[in-house]
Parts: C-alpha cells; sequence; structure tokens
C-alpha cells in the first residue's frame, strides 16, 4: 500500500482550424495538444493534464489506415485487374493521403477463395509485388454468377493483421454478387466485420448488387462503408473510385476519446475523463454525439498519470475516432523513489511509545 498524492497541471492549448472541401484529406489537420508531456513522479503521486482533440473538417491525414484488398478473379475480370494492377502506385499514394498506410491482398472466385493471401504491409514495393501476384483464375473461372465472397470477407476481417487503432477497410473490386461458401456464412461475415471492426467498401463494376446471390450491400450498409459504381477502366478512375469510398468511411462520427493504446506498461497507471464533447455529452472517458467532419469540432480530456513502478517510461497517447487514431502525442513519465510501505501494526505501536516518550523528555526539560 501506499499514500496517494496528487498534483494538476493545466497548459494553454491553440487550436488552428483549416479551412477546406470537405474531402481534400491533405488540408485536414486532426490534432492532439499538448504534443508532448514530460514529469517526474514519486511512486503513487499523480498529475493530471487537459489534453485537447480537435477533429478537422475534411478527411483525416495523419491516421493509421490498414486496407485488405479483396479482387474478384473469375474469368468476367481480366480488364479491371489489369486496370488494378497499373493503377497500383496511384491507389496507394492516395491512400497514404489519409496517414500512415498498410495494406494486404486477397481474392476470391469459384470454387476457391483466400481472404488473406498476402497480409497487410508498410512497404509500398511488397504492396505492388502482392497485388500484382493476385491473377485471373486464382480460385478457379468463377461458375455461375454469384461468386465466394462471403467466405473471403470473413477470412480477411479475422485473418488480416490489423495493427492497434487503425482505420479498417475491407474493398472489394468485382462485378458479381457474393454467396455463402466453405461453411461462412452472411452472419458469419458480418461478425467477422463486427469483430474487427472494418469497414466494407464494393468497387462495383456492374453486378454487385442487381443480380442474383447475396448483394454486397449487405455488408455495407452493415458495416457503415458502401458501395461505389465504378467509374471506368482508366486508372484514374479507379483510384478516385477507392478514395471516394474510403473519404465516405470518414464523415460521421459518434466517439471521440484518447488511449494509450497499452503503450504506458506497468510503470505508469493512465485514466481519462471527458471534460467537453463539442454539441455532445461526456460519459465517462468518451464524448459521444452524432457528430461529422463539414466543421472543426473541439473535445477535452483530463488525462490523469500515476507513477507505479521506477524507471523512465515512453509511450504515446492517441485520440481516437471512433476507435480509429486520428492524432498521436508522445510522453515520458519519470517515477523515482521506492513506494512507501504502510507500517506493520507492531510498529506503529513502538513509534506511539516513542513519540510520547519524546513528549516526557520535552516537558521535563521544559
Amino acid at each position: 500500500m501506499f499514500a496517494r498524492m496528487k498534483k494538476t497541471v493545466r497548459v494553454a492549448l491553440g487550436v488552428c482550424v483549416a479551412s477546406a472541401g470537405i474531402w481534400t484529406a491533405s488540408a485536414s489537420a486532426d490534432s492532439i495538444d499538448p504534443l508532448s508531456y514530460e514529469d517526474t513522479l514519486a511512486p503513487g503521486e499523480s498529475v493530471t493534464i487537459r489534453k485537447t482533440v480537435t477533429v478537422d473538417e475534411g478527411a483525416p491525414s495523419s491516421g493509421i489506415v490498414d486496407v485488405m484488398f479483396l479482387i474478384d478473379t473469375s474469368g468476367s475480370m481480366g480488364a479491371q485487374i489489369n486496370q488494378a494492377k497499373a493503377a497500383a502506385g496511384d491507389i496507394l499514394n492516395g491512400l497514404a493521403s489519409f496517414g500512415d498506410l498498410a495494406t494486404g491482398f486477397g481474392y476470391y472466385s469459384e470454387p476457391g477463395s483466400v481472404g488473406v493471401k498476402h497480409d497487410l504491409t508498410t512497404d509500398t514495393a511488397t504492396a505492388i509485388s502482392n497485388l500484382n501476384g493476385i491473377n485471373l483464375y486464382d480460385g478457379g473461372g468463377g461458375g455461375d454468377f454469384p461468386e465466394e465472397g462471403i467466405h473471403a470477407t470473413k477470412e480477411a476481417a479475422l485473418g488480416a493483421s490489423w495493427r492497434p487503432g487503425s482505420s479498417r477497410f475491407i474493398i472489394a473490386l468485382g462485378d458479381a454478387t457474393f454467396k455463402e461458401s466453405d461453411g461462412s456464412t452472411l452472419a458469419d461475415a458480418k461478425d467477422a466485420l463486427d469483430t474487427s471492426g472494418a469497414t466494407f467498401i464494393g468497387i462495383d463494376y456492374g453486378g454487385m448488387t442487381s443480380l442474383s446471390g447475396i448483394s454486397v450491400q449487405e455488408l455495407s450498409d452493415h458495416s457503415g462503408g458502401s458501395i461505389v459504381s465504378s467509374s471506368g477502366l482508366d486508372t484514374d478512375d479507379l483510384v478516385n473510385d477507392i478514395l471516394a469510398g474510403v473519404g465516405d468511411a470518414f464523415l460521421n462520427y459518434s466517439e471521440v476519446t484518447v488511449d494509450d493504446l497499452g503503450t504506458s506498461g506497468p510503470g505508469v497507471g493512465v485514466s481519462v475523463e471527458c471534460v467537453s464533447a463539442d454539441t455532445g455529452s461526456c460519459s465517462g472517458a468518451t464524448a459521444t454525439g452524432s457528430y461529422d467532419r463539414s466543421v472543426a469540432r473541439i473535445f477535452e480530456f483530463d488525462v490523469t498519470f500515476t507513477g507505479i513502478n521506477s524507471g523512465v517510461h515512453d509511450f504515446t497517447m492517441d485520440g481516437l475516432v471512433d476507435g480509429a487514431s486520428i492524432a498521436r502525442e508522445t510522453d515520458r513519465i519519470t517515477v523515482t523513489g521506492e513506494v512507501s510501505k504502510v507500517p506493520e501494526p507492531g510498529t506503529l505501536g513502538l513509534m506511539g511509545l516513542g513519540l510520547l516518550s519524546m513528549g516526557a523528555f520535552r516537558r521535563r526539560k521544559q
């Protein structure tokens, strides 16, 4: 046991709001302020810092973005696969405008599908090579009209190495509806999207929603995504379609908080209390409301650090929107000294006798 001491620090904060079109990702300036904090605490001592999260208008540019692509490799998709390969560099560059990007690839057709053929990577050259490794007739020629996208979606959602705090997307490129296969049902795919927190987006080359089978809109509606009708077979068309789908997914949000995502380790305790929630309300550590990115919005949180174990502890705090990081700051807390223990009962008695004796001694001298 140790006595808990507490000190409070208030930091003067400035907010810069950029004016931009709603989906000009490069102009958005989501932030968490202050950008860093350093302090020295004794074990059991606490310090409280006011942290301000600004969710700017427009799409984020400083997030963590993980995208799994699922490519329909059935016989009718030859031109579209070639389009994706030709546009690969531009697709990755465009997606990187939203933040720190990782991409992976899978495929679906009939009779086979693989949700994660190539896991997420942040290396651009590797990602382009992985996409070039997806080929027509992987998994078969297609058979009847619907393809085995349900199983691929479930595998991608549960099998990808999603990063902590990432905005997660599964983007399917296809021209047909989905079907259940390999023991995977529509309900399984929806549950997998819920478990992973991934948003499903379809790039529709003509039949993903309108013909026999399971409309992919079942998955996009369930996960807050969208179906984007293909604009054409030019590489720019595909780039714009993908960016539009991802950008739309950032338009509305309902929760904002800050969290260390487990980086503080056992040396420092971290607790968060929401202080202000723009047009919404605070509930514990979270600001909740019906928000959109048409305007910049300000959220405030009191973050309390408590020293636990001696040492120098470096960690990060992220501003999170619907569980995904939009901005990150760094902290260093140095914990010095030993944890003060509560004296044993017998020791307390001896201390009391000693104090009484000292008092008697003083009285005698007076």
